[in-house]
């Protein structure tokens, strides 16, 4: 899809998962970086993965140099918070050039010249406000999930200055902040505090509707499913006429649920049933539960373990896996699929100075 398109990635965290997904579309992309300090660890086995590396010494005059006029040859260069090469002097490089600054604030905010970390960005965006129990501290989501969906912005970014540029000739610089990617992906807590001015309080296990809150998760024999007690007359009915047949229903299947309002009913009435549903889930498996619900169409599902999800038979049947090169381990991948055929990247993380040769940089061993 991105076949022909040179991308120079100067980022370290914030912004290289960027520069991993044009890698996955087809693009060249060439992770620059210093010889002497190079990204290392887990980080660069999943951020930098399908990317190549060219190693240089950004303190020296002649290597900038040549850094300045490979831009003006690539399509795209992708910068963090610490870019090695200022915009100007890439700008100056090529009017061709889309330059995609992945960065913690908006340039010119109020929150610009504050320290910011993955977790301190999920804070101040609310995401980290609406997970885990609400008569506990917050739960911090896996991962660095503020720097992936500032990555993903920065992706989106610049496949819309090529397009942009398709049309005019002309390349663009494009801002994506970490704190806006991240507040942007609340779905729920920025439009009630813009309508508002209501921060959300974490439920915890319970989806509140109307005057009444529903559990959402519940223990089975074997692990955990997730299912709740809303309005869907035909989900209530199908799992309660399950119970009936078991015997253990305790008068649920006798329910109008038709003619019942759930997000209405009353709060004792609502955790009473959920104590009989409790029960019967306990008596069963989660993998039965689940060919139960695609039989009746019961809206439930398994709740996996990091263990299920790398030996479930449909993510293998689909090729969901492979094995990262020089790493030992799986991740997902490819991150999409074309019916347009282009060489994959390759499925590990990039060698030292691997590209050094091929944009006309001394190779590692001859400094």
């Amino acid at each position: 899809m991105l076949q022909g398109v040179l991308v120079l990635d100067f980022t370290r965290d914030l912004g290289a998962f960027a520069g991993r997904m044009l890698a996955e579309l087809g693009a060249d992309v060439v992770k620059v970086e210093d010889r002497a300090a190079p990204a290392g660890g887990l980080k660069r086995q999943v951020w930098d993965l399908g990317k190549r590396s060219l190693a240089v010494d950004f303190a020296d005059p002649a290597e900038r140099t040549a850094l300045i006029a490979l831009a003006a040859r690539a399509d795209i260069a992708i910068s963090g918070p610490e870019a090695p090469i200022a915009d100007a002097e890439l700008a100056a490089a090529s009017d061709r050039l889309i330059r995609v600054a992945v960065t913690p604030h908006t340039a010119g905010g109020p929150y610009v010249d504050r320290p910011a970390t993955d977790l301190t960005l999920l804070a101040a965006s609310g995401l980290l406000n609406i997970g885990g129990d609400p008569d506990r501290a917050p739960l911090r989501l896996p991962g660095e999930q503020a720097y992936a969906l500032a990555g993903i912005q920065g992706a989106i970014a610049a496949l819309m200055a090529l397009n942009a540029r398709h049309l005019t000739g002309r390349g663009q610089k494009v801002e994506v902040s970490a704190f806006q990617s991240a507040t942007l992906a609340g779905y729920r807590d920025p439009i009630v505090w813009e309508w508002t001015g209501r921060i959300g309080a974490r439920t915890g296990n319970q989806l509140v509707r109307g005057s009444s809150a529903v559990k959402q998760v519940f223990a089975c024999r074997d692990g955990f499913v997730t299912w709740g007690l809303v309005d869907n007359p035909g989900m209530l009915k199908g799992l309660t006429g399950a119970m009936r047949r078991e015997g253990a229903d305790q008068g649920m299947a006798d329910v109008d649920w038709d003619n019942l309002l759930l997000a209405e009913a009353p709060q004792a009435q609502i955790e009473a049933w959920e104590k009989i549903l409790q029960a019967w889930f306990l008596t069963h498996g989660a993998d039965e539960l689940m060919s139960l619900s695609a039989e009746l169409g019961l809206g439930l599902s398994r709740i996996d373990t990091a263990d299920d999800v790398l030996a479930a038979d449909q993510h293998a049947a689909r090729g969901l896996w492979r094995e990262v090169e020089d790493g030992g381990y799986r991740l997902p991948g490819p991150l999409f699929r074309s019916s347009e055929a282009f060489d994959a990247p390759p499925a590990r993380a990039p060698r030292l100075g691997e590209a050094n040769a091929d944009y006309g940089f001394a190779p590692l061993e001859a400094r």
